[in-house]
């Protein structure tokens, strides 16, 4: 009888890392999963949720923790950060001194903002462009953008060339929907343009709002975390990891300018705001309301997600974007005690 898989999750109270624990737990309860949590509280309130999974108290500067742990594991996901380094080269050192014959899977968040550093380092905020990038046909485009913006990809450099485990980077555009996740349901965009809206009397956008992003509901970024498990721990290799394991997991695009609009008309039919008129921010502004305002409403990330379809049959199936919108005003406007 084969020995259950091991798995060590960092961010499992955080927005993503919470859905990928409720989808790892839901899709197979057999494997064995420990949770880096750096709050006892929150570690609490995991366990309630899921009495089986293993908490390890520490954070992301825990190194020699985080080193044990990957030495003891079958599979890392880390969903805890994009950025933070000094985690992931614990991780690569503990991955390294592992005693076994089968080789460990890293699942490593990034995030689609990669595509926007043009955009970024050109101060160009709230125009549209027409590209669109591919994890499949484009892969060589992105690796180069990649290891050309080292500095500000650091993690995705580092996992693209470390040694020794099978990785996977994994680049979420703008997440919608409510998650599943123990402690935090909360997504950033589109709660946060609600947020402005609902406190500061009106909707607003960057510049023109022609900058879009591609999108997804939240429980379809599960469902690539979980399918990539499922491939790692049936042994799967063709195509699916190192040099070839980016996925993109963008769904359709919107532009901010749309989504700000539908902001505007949602807050409004609830009460919480007088007109729909959505208000022009420069990105200066946009940064002072929420952080790197200009970045996350003012940027363009358009993906084509052909790796994970082709390869691990993955096929998004949450409600739309716009759908969402509405429900996402309706739950802001709760938190913040409007409703």
């Amino acid at each position: 009888m084969a020995a259950a898989t091991k798995i060590f999750l960092t961010g499992a109270s955080g927005y993503i890392g919470g859905e990928v624990l409720h989808a790892l737990r839901k899709a197979n309860p057999s494997y064995l999963v420990s949770a880096l949590v750096r709050d006892e509280a929150k570690g609490a309130t995991i366990s309630k949720a899921y009495p089986e999974v293993r908490i390890v108290l520490g954070d992301l500067d825990s190194a020699s923790l985080v080193e044990e742990e990957a030495t003891n594991t079958d599979i890392v996901i880390h969903a805890a950060s994009t950025s933070h380094i000094k985690s992931v080269e614990a991780i690569a050192r503990g991955l390294a001194r592992r005693q076994s014959y089968a080789p460990a899977h890293w699942l490593q968040i990034s995030g689609a903002s990669v595509l926007s550093i043009t955009d970024i380092v050109q101060k160009r905020f709230g125009q549209g462009n027409d590209e669109v990038f591919s994890d499949v046909d484009d892969a060589d485009k992105v690796r180069d953008i990649i290891t050309q913006n080292a500095g500000r990809r650091v993690v995705d450099d580092f996992i693209l060339k470390v040694a020794g485990p099978k990785t996977a980077l994994i680049f979420p555009p703008i997440i919608y929907g409510q998650g599943q996740g123990p402690v935090s349901q909360r997504s950033v965009q589109i709660p946060e343009l609600s947020r402005v809206a609902i406190q500061t009397g009106a909707a607003v956008r960057v510049g023109k709002g022609e900058s879009t992003w591609s999108n997804v509901h939240i429980a379809d970024v599960s469902d690539v975390f979980v399918k990539l498990v499922e491939k790692a721990v049936q042994g799967e290799n063709n195509g699916l990891w190192n040099k070839d394991g980016l996925y993109f997991v963008g769904n359709t695009a919107v532009s901010f300018g749309d989504i700000s609009q539908k902001v505007a008309q949602a807050a409004k039919d609830l009460g919480l705001i007088e007109s729909a008129e959505v208000k022009e921010l420069s990105p200066e502004e946009a940064d002072k309301l929420s952080g790197h305002g200009s970045v996350l409403w003012g940027t363009n990330a358009k993906q084509n997600s052909q790796r994970a379809r082709q390869l691990l049959g993955w096929e998004p199936k949450g409600i739309s974007l716009e759908q969402e919108v509405p429900q996402t005003v309706q739950v802001e406007a709760a938190r913040l005690g409007k409703l």
